[in-house]
């Protein structure tokens, strides 16, 4: 007597779901390491030399990790959070080759057009520290564009990632201000300067809260920390009355 097996379904394997928050919570949580850090350091809690230390995590955590996990998003076809993790992955790149490589090699290059002209070092390293900030301050603009159109677009998400962009925003904005409106010596204005820093740290807050509940809602299977979706109320606009 033969037993005839029954036959395979059409449908597709039954896999582990690939949930898109998998991928942000990774990313998320080096952008907001990188942004306490970085707040920190703005607002003076860690001196000149010691600042110099965050670098290995803006490279690393936010530039590297935040990379590889927008690849994972986009693999999974999540845009918004793959566009999120790879744009501002290379943000944190960028910013670590500014201060290791760009920002000294614009002092540099006007130390070096200046020795042959006469001026003063005192002069000439003044000169150097003003074009750093007025270069850091126009390269700022750019990014307050990309950030503004990733505001527009989280109103699709909820209401705490739509907040964190409103806070990196008010920091770009704030730094922008900072670097355009610096003295003649190189020196950001210091309100600014600072505003964007405590701004930076509530920013990371948010962010952190955001990693926080992605983890702890999946794990403990109950949503104890809400993040307040804002799409059923654009998907209730929408339709008809």
């Amino acid at each position: 007597m033969s037993v005839t097996s029954l036959p395979e379904t059409s449908g597709p394997p039954v896999t582990a779901s690939s949930h898109p928050g998998h991928a942000l919570v990774i990313g998320a949580a080096g952008f907001a390491w990188c942004s306490l850090a970085l707040g920190l350091s703005t607002v003076g809690a860690i001196n000149a030399p010691g600042s110099s230390v965050i670098l290995s995590g803006t490279f690393f955590y936010g530039g590297l990790v935040q990379l590889v996990a927008g690849f994972f998003a986009l693999a999974a076809g999540a845009t918004f959070a793959a566009a999120f993790l790879t744009t501002y992955g290379a943000f944190w790149l960028g910013y670590t080759a500014i201060e290791v490589y760009v920002a000294p090699h614009i002092v540099a290059s006007v130390l070096a057009s200046g020795a042959h002209t006469g001026t003063s070092a005192l002069a000439l390293q003044a000169q150097a520290g003003h074009d750093v900030v007025q270069a850091l301050g126009v390269f700022l603009i750019a990014w307050l564009v990309v950030t503004l159109i990733f505001t527009v677009a989280s109103l699709g998400t909820n209401a705490v990632t739509l907040l964190a962009f409103g806070l990196l925003n008010v920091t770009i904005v704030l730094l922008i201000a900072a670097y355009l409106g610096a003295s003649a010596a190189g020196a950001p204005v210091t309100g600014a300067l600072h505003g964007a820093g405590w701004a930076e740290i509530v920013l990371a807050g948010v962010a952190f809260y955001i990693v926080l509940a992605e983890l702890a809602n999946e794990t403990l299977q109950r949503q104890l920390f809400p993040l307040f979706p804002l799409r059923r109320a654009v998907r209730a606009a929408a339709q008809p009355a």
